[in-house]
């Protein structure tokens, strides 16, 4: 639990890998740069813009995500770290306000939610909508649901 509430706020992955891209530079630098250096710099850049579409997520509490779903909406139930959750988030990234967003890590009952809509897992990214839930590792079927409920 401890652990959880540590790792739970989305800055802290792609800070780690600014921190990393940082060390790999410096220790490069005073070794004489190499081309791996660069290109290992590079990887790291990359994977923290990857994991920085989590950044722009607005999580709410699970309380908040019951009220989007029962006014017709979907919510997306995540945490920092998943790479279904991030990818997921890239593919709505000019969207990501069309879903309500509850970062399971963060919210206890957001977590028993997805516990409960799962056999008892933690398994996300978790979408429920009006009409139930599913693990939204399909992406285009994910879009396709919060595509649908932002129409309707």
């Amino acid at each position: 639990m401890i652990m959880r509430r540590l790792t739970a706020h989305p800055a802290l992955l792609p800070g780690l890998t600014l921190v990393l891209a940082a060390f790999v530079l410096v220790s490069g630098l005073l070794r004489g740069l190499e081309v791996l250096d660069v290109l290992i710099v590079l990887a790291i850049l990359a994977y923290t813009v990857f994991t920085g579409i989590a950044l722009a997520v607005r999580s709410g509490p699970a309380a908040g995500a019951e009220q989007h779903v029962a006014a017709g909406g979907a919510a997306v139930y995540w945490r920092p770290g998943c790479v279904y959750c991030l990818k997921l988030m890239w593919a709505l990234r000019s969207r990501l306000g069309d879903a309500y967003w509850v970062n399971i890590w963060e919210d206890d009952d957001g977590a028993a939610t997805v516990r409960a809509v799962n056999g008892g897992n933690e398994t996300v990214p978790t979408l429920v909508g009006p009409d139930g839930a599913f693990v939204a590792t399909d992406r285009a079927a994910a879009v396709a649901e919060i595509d649908r409920r932002t129409r309707a």
